[in-house]
């Protein structure tokens, strides 16, 4: 299986299929907290919203490596339809 190598302060190298199970589970992370976030008590607001944040973070971060990679690959579902 073909790698991406993620460019940033430190180079790695990942599959395509690691990437693409890491944004299927950030992307239900990030619904579920939003989904927390729309009915917490204020005590947990502030946690679940930084969470939320820590998390969007990461599925942004996810999408440009996935993008990144689809202008080499023929195959790759587009980011949107990936997410259903």
């Amino acid at each position: 299986m073909r790698a991406l190598e993620a460019k940033g302060i430190a180079a790695m190298t990942i599959s395509i299929h690691t990437l693409t199970m890491a944004i299927l589970a950030v992307n239900a992370k990030v619904e579920e907290l939003k989904a927390k976030v729309d009915v917490a008590e204020d005590p947990d607001l502030s946690h679940l919203e930084e969470e939320l944040f820590d998390y969007s973070k990461a599925k942004m971060e996810l999408k440009r490596m996935y993008i990144e990679e689809q202008k080499t690959s023929q195959n790759l579902l587009p980011y949107e339809k990936l997410l259903g």
